[in-house]
């Protein structure tokens, strides 16, 4: 099959990451001539940079308009802007990593909100302790979105509930179980019950975390006609369901102890019978070097998963 020559010059272009850089700017400042001013470069040097970078992509990534206009972005220029921030960020990370004898530099960790965040927070103390120069960045993400931050570079590991096929990780397994329940108004008719049926559950609109849909956690629960009917919403943040139950909006089905649920707070938490509980494990991709900040990170973890088990508070679950 013959190649034709844009199929030859994708296949073969090469994106500078200065380019890249260069262009993100453009897009934070509005315009050509404002990135230039701040790039403390030639305007027509920038336009010609950009118009390179264009030709490379194969599309329109600008909509040009006069100086003091802000620019606009076409639909191939979102994209690139939205991936160039994410090859730019990789890019400064393995320079800083690369640059320095001493461990240091940031360790980013997508994770559900579960407890089992306990034990990785302990570490984090545990390793900035023994390693000042480390900083830790949190993304809350359901799973779905955890593992696609983990397999695109953009984590260096996620915390996953056990429900997920491991066998492509690295893990730890965290200790302790998180149950599940109903997240209701304290006035609700089924706060008065102890523990939460499936038969109560009958015409109760629901809030879910868009994940456990993903991993088929409900399935137990209801049908999949019956989660059309019941299921009003998803979230990945529980503090914000917890203003739409607030609210009146529905119940969320989640995890305990996420939420303030004291007396006053207006919201109650009941256990689901038969119990359901999940547990969480801590990954990174195998066969993937972990820079020295990671590993200290893991030597801290493991530390703190041993602890606990010597003081019956948990079990060593290190993989």
């Amino acid at each position: 099959m013959k190649e034709t020559y844009a199929y030859r010059h994708r296949r073969e272009a090469t994106m500078d990451t200065q380019a890249l850089r260069h262009f993100t700017v453009v897009v934070q400042e509005g315009g050509i001539g404002a990135a230039a001013d701040v790039l403390r470069m030639n305007q027509p040097t920038l336009s010609r940079q950009i118009g390179a970078l264009e030709r490379e992509v194969g599309a329109t990534l600008l909509i040009r308009r006069a100086r003091g206009q802000r620019l606009e972005l076409t639909d191939a220029g979102k994209l690139l802007y939205r991936r160039a921030q994410e090859i730019v960020a990789l890019a400064d990370r393995l320079e800083s990593e690369l640059r320095t004898d001493v461990v240091a530099g940031d360790i980013h960790i997508a994770a559900a909100q579960v407890r089992s965040m306990g034990t990785v927070a302990e570490a984090a103390v545990a390793t900035r302790r023994a390693h000042p120069g480390i900083r830790f960045h949190l993304d809350d993400e359901n799973g779905p979105t955890a593992i696609e931050r983990l397999e695109n570079g953009l984590a260096d590991f996620a915390v996953l509930i056990q429900s997920v096929d491991m066998s492509r990780y690295e893990h730890i397994d965290l200790p302790g179980e998180d149950p599940c329940g109903l997240l209701m108004r304290e006035d609700h008719p089924l706060a008065a019950k102890e523990r939460i049926t499936r038969a109560d559950l009958r015409n109760v609109p629901l809030i879910v975390s868009s994940g456990s849909i993903v991993r088929g956690e409900l399935s137990g629960w209801m049908t999949p006609v019956a989660q059309s009917r019941m299921v009003v919403g998803t979230s990945n943040l529980i503090y914000n369901a917890s203003l739409f139950v607030r609210a009146g909006y529905g119940c969320a089905v989640t995890l305990a102890g996420l939420v303030d649920t004291s007396p006053g707070s207006g919201l109650c938490f009941r256990p689901l019978d038969p119990p359901t509980s999940l547990r969480c494990s801590l990954a990174w991709k195998r066969g993937q070097p972990l820079t020295r900040a990671a590993q200290a990170f893991l030597e801290c973890l493991r530390e703190v998963i041993d602890a606990g088990g010597r003081d019956g508070e948990g079990d060593d679950g290190a993989r």
